[in-house]
């Protein structure tokens, strides 16, 4: 389908520094700077959220892919470029820092399944992009990192919590108290990517896994990303509102679950709707 008409407001707010296609129900962003290693500006931070939103609300697109232009970067982190003008003080930190973890935020809450495809450099604020995505899949030349220590920067609270989320205490501590970079094989044994691929295989294969995925049920995908949500934020079950326990019987009175039921008995693929 090439660029989608429906982003173009979105587009507009970040120039051509993020490109928007859709193809077969998959929506593919891309950080489109390669000569500073795909590194995100404040303007593509600001223009995050109404991105999402409008992703959100296409109903033609089931799956969301976030990558880097070109094979060296996935994203080399936020534009220090820009720091001396935007970042020098504390007050401009507090306020950049919101937008970017309101970016972030709206990431980790799209409706539709997200997957970080990471080449090469994944670092600092393109590392906390891709940890905010569902799924990290990571050709073999990738590298990850968050070395705020060199600049003598910190995280944010939120950022901090979405780590321990994906790779547990110890491992976000070693990350944030050494800056060291971990090769793939490093970051798929502590949950930073999920799967590996050479890297003349993984575009491939990550089209493989997003057809199959385009194809599930919706519902099941939008519900069950909720639910991982409320219970990394609500560890005691008893906490869980009855609004959000209601959300597992819901899927029993829309039209997809009749879909798949009558389909599994008729022995053929469901046609899904989002109904």
């Amino acid at each position: 389908m090439g660029i989608l008409v429906k982003l173009d407001k979105a587009r507009e707010l970040m120039s051509n520094d993020l490109l928007i296609t859709v193809e077969n129900q998959v929506a593919t962003v891309t950080f489109n700077r390669p000569q500073q290693r795909n590194a995100i500006n404040l303007a593509m931070w600001q223009g995050l959220p109404t991105l999402c939103q409008q992703l959100d609300d296409d109903a033609a697109i089931r799956v969301v892919i976030w990558r880097g232009a070109g094979d060296a970067a996935f994203s080399a982190g936020g534009d220090i470029s820009e720091f001396a003008a935007l970042r020098s003080n504390r007050d401009q930190a507090e306020a950049y820092n919101a937008t970017v973890d309101a970016a972030l935020t709206r990431i980790l809450q799209l409706r539709k399944p997200t997957i970080a495809l990471i080449k090469g450099y994944c670092m600092g604020g393109g590392l906390m992009l891709a940890a905010h995505c569902d799924l990290r899949i990571a050709a073999a030349n990738a590298q990850f990192g968050i070395p705020v220590a060199n600049l003598g920067a910190l995280i944010t609270y939120t950022e901090m919590q979405r780590f321990i989320h994906v790779m547990g205490v110890a491992a976000t501590t070693e990350l944030l108290l050494t800056g060291r970079l971990y090769d793939v094989r490093e970051a798929q044994t502590v949950g930073l990517c999920t799967q590996v691929y050479p890297l003349d295989m993984i575009d491939e294969q990550v089209q493989k896994l997003t057809a199959r995925m385009a194809k599930l049920a919706p519902f099941s995908q939008q519900w069950h990303k909720a639910m991982l949500q409320t219970l990394l934020n609500k560890p005691d079950i008893n906490a869980i509102t009855s609004e959000e326990l209601a959300r597992v019987n819901a899927c029993f009175d829309s039209a997809d679950y009749q879909e798949g039921t009558l389909a599994f008995l008729e022995k053929r693929a469901p046609n899904f709707q989002g109904k």
